[in-house]
């Protein structure tokens, strides 16, 4: 057999920018503004990255790095979670069957980016085969749209069919199922992994400390890795995604 000798991606292999981590981000959840974008992949290919380097600046604390998987809209911190929304349900006007129903927002500014997801609405319970749901919540400031997340599920972030709408109110005439399928759990930051950094000392006569995450993922296009701390730390933490474009 002839061996292959093309490479693993079709464009040079890339080291990005490097990420300074320096302040403790405490959450498993990506919301935290100390989360640092540590690779971007290509816009219209995706990208592939092997590990992630993390190399200490300097005499550090132990600390955790916590790995974050971005869809690409933002880091999660434009605005805090909205709240419930309220659900009135109606026996006419649409076709929902008969169930208790949930609701949870998104909020997304002019830019795109997403909020944190709100907390579940009180249940709305619907009867018959000819029903409708009049959704209502508190407007969020700088909104330009909201994510209306519906299912039949109470909790927090299971439900997977969103409806959008451009004002603080929603009338929804169907099943949830007829709106747009997206996991919220996945969010704009899903926790991928998490890896030890120990106490560091550096001097003149002291090798700077590397620690490698190994990834092996590839991203499809747009998608991003953030990374924060767990501890605050003094000197800091230089990361670098090492990998390429297909």
């Amino acid at each position: 057999m002839v061996a292959n000798t093309n490479p693993i991606y079709s464009k040079e292999g890339n080291i990005t920018r490097a990420a300074k981590l320096t302040t403790a981000a405490n959450d498993y959840t990506g919301v935290s503004v100390f989360n640092k974008e540590i690779f971007g992949a290509d816009p219209t290919n995706g990208s592939f990255v092997s590990k992630l380097r993390f190399k200490a600046l300097g005499t550090n604390v132990a600390s955790v790095a916590r790995i974050y998987v971005n869809n690409g809209n933002g880091n999660e911190n434009w605005a805090t979670a909205p709240t419930a929304p309220t659900g009135t349900p109606s026996g006419t006007g649409g076709t929902i069957l008969a169930g208790s129903y949930y609701g949870q927002l998104i909020a997304i500014d002019a830019y795109g980016q997403q909020s944190v997801i709100g907390a579940l609405s009180s249940v709305a319970t619907t009867t018959g085969s000819t029903s409708s749901i009049s959704w209502a919540w508190t407007a969020v400031a700088g909104a330009a749209s909201y994510r209306l997340y519906v299912g039949q599920t109470n909790t927090t972030a299971a439900n997977s069919y969103y409806f959008t709408s451009a004002t603080n109110s929603y009338s929804q005439l169907a099943s949830h199922y007829s709106g747009t399928y997206d996991d919220p759990a996945i969010g704009n930051s899903k926790l991928y992994g998490e890896i030890s950094l120990p106490a560091v000392t550096i001097s003149a006569t002291t090798a700077t400390i590397d620690v490698e995450y190994p990834m092996n993922v590839a991203l499809p296009p747009g998608w991003a890795i953030y990374a924060g701390l767990g501890t605050t730390v003094a000197a800091g933490w230089s990361v670098t995604a090492v990998g390429g474009d297909y």
